[in-house]
């Protein structure tokens, strides 16, 4: 069984690696695309810009002048994904709950996601929302504190880290370009929120509403020891995230971005471990 559409894989792997394995390509969250026309053949999707002057965006902040600005931000970059005319989705993180002294609220946040997908529907462009980290590392929690010890109020906390909370969130907003966008590894780190004999449970609530997901960020982590805390993005085959999930997600009437890439030789080998699914 093939995926449903071409795998793509991050522009960094350079245009030659790209046409060779006959994939598609997406920009990074740290990437401008502009700089990326040379790529315009392969290039089917963006990631939205995750700050302005060194500040992370935050489309829910209570603070309303810098929610205008984190939107505009988004908008201007949708602008600049026009010009590339196989562009047809966006790439967003979600807002915070809490960071660096900053609040947000989660009627802004929806209220926001619709200011953006109008945007993004002039240029006929879908925008999918993605999944965030457990931010375990920044938070300061030691691999020392047992995940029964960790209290999470009040720290770092991204909007739709909870399955149940990513899926609600999209139909709240309700507009017919706005999808869901699944990283598999940062689900590992959501995981592991919980005891081992229940991660299995969790990372498939991700998959409750497959109908919803139009894009995927797929890479491994490790589900069952310490280093899947970490947003690893190992190459599909090389953690421990279940083949039965792996299968599922390749099943997915969505797009497909391989989020790393490493070398040639282990990109065939993700290859070879993908077609084997």
């Amino acid at each position: 069984m093939d995926t449903k559409y071409p795998l793509a894989i991050p522009v960094k792997a350079g245009m030659d690696v790209i046409k060779k394995f006959r994939l598609r390509s997406e920009t990074s969250l740290r990437d401008n695309i502009k700089n990326y026309q040379d790529f315009s053949e392969v290039l089917f999707s963006a990631h939205a810009p995750i700050d302005v002057g060194g500040q992370r965006l935050n489309v829910a902040a209570t603070d309303e002048t810098f929610r205008n600005n984190s939107i505009n931000r988004i908008n201007r970059y949708i602008d600049d994904c026009s010009i590339f005319p196989n562009v047809s989705q966006l790439n967003l993180h979600f807002g915070y709950k809490f960071y660096e002294g900053q609040e947000g609220r989660y009627d802004y946040h929806i209220d926001s996601i619709r200011n953006i997908a109008q945007h993004a529907s002039s240029y006929g462009i879908e925008v999918v929302l993605e999944n965030l980290i457990s931010y375990w590392e920044a938070n300061g929690i030691s691999d020392d504190t047992d995940w029964s010890e960790v209290d999470w109020e009040g720290k770092i906390e991204a909007f739709g880290m909870d399955p149940n909370e990513w899926i609600q969130m999209c139909l709240d907003v309700n507009m017919s370009n706005v999808s869901l966008s699944l990283d598999s590894s940062h689900v590992c780190t959501y995981a592991h929120r919980f005891a081992e004999e229940d991660r299995d449970i969790k990372i498939n609530q991700f998959l409750s509403r497959p109908e919803l997901i139009k894009h995927v960020h797929w890479s491994d982590n490790y589900l069952y020891d310490l280093r899947g805390r970490s947003d690893s993005h190992l190459s599909v085959g090389k953690g421990t995230l279940p083949v039965g999930f792996h299968q599922e997600i390749k099943r997915l009437d969505a797009t497909i971005l391989l989020e790393h890439f490493y070398s040639v030789e282990e990109l065939k080998e993700e290859l070879i471990f993908i077609e084997s699914l």
